[in-house]
């Protein structure tokens, strides 16, 4: 009996998780294929993109264009030429003309040259939009990833468990039968296994739970599990001092701000740019042709180059100039104190982070010691329980006791990482 039972519970729980396992693959592997595959990281380099093309010399650059027109007019009219008159009835002329011109602005009080920087600099904007993006994708993949691994251990542990309430079960219906335990034994020992037979099913469900987020995030095939195979390992005590400097260097919100700053600045000087003259060259061909045969100049043409230079100046605009000035000093100071705030913010969350972190850590040490004397006293009760000098509702004890220290274990070593991740952001070393 017990050696069925033990069977079937092997092949109803454990060998079709064998069958649908598939090749193993890594962390690094995983946020690759999120980084290349995800829609979000997509959309933010198309964005990237469009800011490398704003960045070019066409400020600089003189325009070049080309016109051609040809008009036919139809006209009545008369003329009088030494007293005598001459009707112009249905006169007809047609009129030609084209040209190609070039204007070239040589000086707009350094306007160009300021937004040319100004492209510049939202291109690194944009190149620390994607850095942030690509820093939050990682810490997702690795935090669905970490859970996998989570709920894997979760899964063996209540495997365990299973396995020894049917053992327990097998033994109990056995004494039963020959009349050594009573019945109540046996089928208190038949709803243990229920409740850890249910338990590994709610297991098994939110292992694959896990494996679906982790597949979204790279935008693999859903259904796909069973291939990870790793283990949490946490690094060695991260430093408060040392996060703190990284943060203020080299935290991507923060570069943001300080490029913002700079785009503010900017703007400024673009802005006050209008209260300088602006010079301008110009030069092109003309040609002109017009043919009226009935009126006494039946054909005018002309045609030649041209250029010349120009200098004009808004004296008075209804005070734009300086309502704009106005706006920009108050971007600029809002800017500046849109980067303190944002300083401030990110040193309050860093401690708050790092407080979380230190009792996360001591946690880790006190549920890992629980979990290893949890296992120790589950291996004992399950020898005296064989000898008989422990009843099963007292070995049940054992179990849960096991079940619940293995839980804490896994959780806080969990979190703990999650921790260290969400620290290794904040500083700007996700990456690093």
């Amino acid at each position: 009996m017990r050696i069925l039972l033990f069977g079937v519970l092997c092949w109803a729980f454990f060998i079709p998780e064998r069958v649908s396992a598939q090749s193993k693959i890594t962390l690094d592997s995983c946020i690759a294929r999120a980084l290349e595959a995800n829609y979000s990281i997509k959309v933010i380099r198309n964005q990237q993109q469009q800011a490398e093309n704003n960045v070019n010399y066409a400020p600089f650059m003189p325009t070049l264009g080309i016109t051609a027109t040809q008009r036919q007019n139809i006209q009545d009219g008369k003329v009088v030429a030494g007293g005598e008159e001459r009707k112009l009835d249905g006169s007809v002329s047609d009129a030609l003309s084209a040209g190609v011109a070039l204007n070239w602005r040589l000086f707009d009080g350094m306007e160009m040259f300021m937004t040319h920087a100004r492209y510049q600099e939202m291109l690194g904007i944009g190149e620390l939009m994607t850095k942030s993006a690509v820093e939050n994708l990682i810490v997702k993949v690795s935090s669905y990833y970490y859970d996998v691994i989570r709920q894997h251990s979760k899964v063996e542990a209540a495997r365990h468990s299973l396995a020894l309430s049917a053992a327990r079960y097998a033994e109990a219906r056995d004494k039963y039968v020959l009349g050594v335990l009573s019945g109540l034994e046996a089928r208190q020992a038949k709803l243990d296994l229920n409740a850890d037979s249910s338990n590994y099913i709610k297991e098994k469900e939110l292992l694959k739970s896990a494996y679906i987020s982790l597949n979204m995030s790279m935008n693999a095939d859903l259904q796909q599990q069973n291939y990870v195979d790793d283990s949490i390992v946490l690094r060695a005590p991260l430093s408060w001092q040392e996060l703190q400097d990284n943060m203020l260097q080299w935290n991507t919100t923060l570069l943001i701000g300080r490029r913002d700053q700079k785009v503010s600045e900017l703007d400024m000087k673009i802005a006050r740019a209008a209260l300088f003259p602006k010079l301008d060259f110009g030069a092109g061909y003309n040609y002109s042709r017009t043919k009226s045969p009935k009126a006494a100049t039946s054909l005018n043409r002309t045609n030649g180059p041209y250029w010349g230079f120009s200098v004009s100046m808004d004296v008075f605009n209804r005070l734009e100039n300086r309502r704009k000035i106005k706006n920009a000093k108050l971007d600029m100071e809002n800017a500046d104190l849109s980067y303190l705030e944002a300083e401030l913010q990110m040193k309050a969350d860093l401690a708050q982070l790092y407080n979380t972190y230190e009792n996360n850590l001591q946690m880790v040490s006190f549920e890992q010691e629980s979990a290893r004397v949890a296992f120790e006293n589950l291996d004992a009760a399950l020898e005296r329980y064989k000898l008989g000098e422990l009843a099963g509702i007292e070995f049940r004890e054992f179990q849960r006791s096991y079940i619940d220290a293995v839980d804490r274990e896994v959780s806080a070593v969990y979190q703990t990482k999650i921790s260290e991740l969400s620290l290794l952001l904040i500083s700007g070393q996700i990456m690093r």
